[in-house]
């Protein structure tokens, strides 16, 4: 097992009380045993965050938006996300009942090591700094990278990929000498199974823009490939390849 989901007691409070609900997972054995990576996996509105942390045996410092993380801000984020769409709660019932939902959630995302990501506000470097400070500890980072705002393909339900993360492998590579593998996940709701990808590694080739996107383009057809084959029940041919680098 990679890095102890246990070493946290709220994390090992949520990883033992989740057991009951884990999906099955397939290709842990791809992943290094101990951090630091990033992993990238699907969506799937909440099921995707919710089931990577519980069935994945490795202790996960999850990105998440940074409205969930503050509590003035949480309350609306919650109303316009969950409350009111799914729960059709509205107006200031939903408002109150939003409130009340943040009461929770933003000191259990707090506690269970979040990374903030506050994009809309334009202030990713301080996700950025902490993130790497993580990988260089040794940890590893859970990153769900989807423009939820694009397009949603009806095959694999994935949508288009946000790649500015992929600049964490530069700046990682900076600091240590070493590179950082990125592991593909894709989480199936349908089959209640989890696949976990041969890493996929970053290069530098001297374009930037062109690298980044090439790297993040690979990530999201390997995802799209893992969620596939969960569909069709064929995700063990997945891990013959030998290892991807792009």
């Amino acid at each position: 097992m990679g890095s102890n989901p246990g070493d946290t007691a709220l994390y090992r409070f949520v990883w033992r009380a989740g057991g009951a609900f884990r999906y099955r997972v397939v290709g842990r054995e791809q992943a290094q045993d101990a951090g630091p990576a990033i992993y990238v996996s699907n969506h799937l509105d909440a099921l995707g965050p919710i089931m990577s942390v519980l069935s994945i045996p490795v202790r996960f410092h999850p990105w998440v938006i940074g409205e969930q993380t503050d509590p003035r801000r949480a309350p609306r984020y919650l109303y316009d996300d969950f409350v009111s769409p799914a729960w059709h709660l509205n107006g200031r019932l939903g408002m109150a009942v939003s409130w009340a939902l943040s009461r929770i959630t933003v000191p259990l995302l707090t506690g269970l090591g979040c990374v903030s990501v506050d994009s809309t506000r334009h202030e990713t470097l301080p996700a950025f700094r902490r993130s790497l400070e993580l990988l260089t500890a040794g940890e590893n980072l859970l990153i769900f990278p989807e423009e939820a705002s694009s397009p949603e393909e009806p095959e694999s339900r994935l949508h288009q990929f946000q790649c500015g993360f992929i600049g964490l492998c530069s700046m990682y590579e900076r600091a240590t000498g070493d590179r950082l593998p990125i592991y593909p996940v894709a989480v199936h709701a349908g089959r209640k199974a989890i696949a976990v990808g041969q890493p996929v590694f970053h290069e530098n080739r001297g374009d930037r823009h062109v690298d980044v996107q090439a790297t993040c383009d690979r990530l999201r057809e390997r995802v799209r490939e893992l969620y596939l084959a969960l569909e069709a029940g064929e995700e063990q041919a997945l891990w013959k390849a030998p290892e991807t680098k792009v």
